[in-house]
């Protein structure tokens, strides 16, 4: 049987996509950031499904994150935009978090 992360990551990755998914179309549909938005959109369509297609062939011995790991040391150009991808959404979180913090003080000081 193929080695594989627990259920309880799989459960908070899909979540994670969802919720930033969902938040991205709220800020298309608000027309607040819709570039940073759109692509947030697409990164995290695409990221999983490239990281998915090319897990398939993997070794057994390997799960998912060690696979990732593995093939971006050999310099997988798909592990490279699964990891920048990943980055780019946490950047697009923090950022998020942060202009609404700001714009909450901005409102409690009025």
């Amino acid at each position: 049987m193929p080695n594989t992360l627990p259920p309880w990551f799989w459960i908070a990755y899909y979540l994670f996509l969802a919720i930033t998914i969902g938040v991205a179309i709220y800020y298309v549909s608000t027309r607040k950031e819709i570039r940073l938005s759109l692509l947030s959109i697409w990164v995290a369509i695409t990221v999983p499904i490239v990281g998915l297609l090319n897990s398939i062939g993997r070794f057994d011995e390997l799960n998912e994150f060690q696979h990732l790991v593995n093939e971006l040391h050999q310099g997988a150009l798909w592990a490279w935009y699964a990891c920048s991808g990943y980055l780019f959404l946490a950047v697009w979180w923090i950022t998020l978090f942060l202009k609404v913090r700001t714009h909450q003080k901005k409102s409690v000081a009025r």
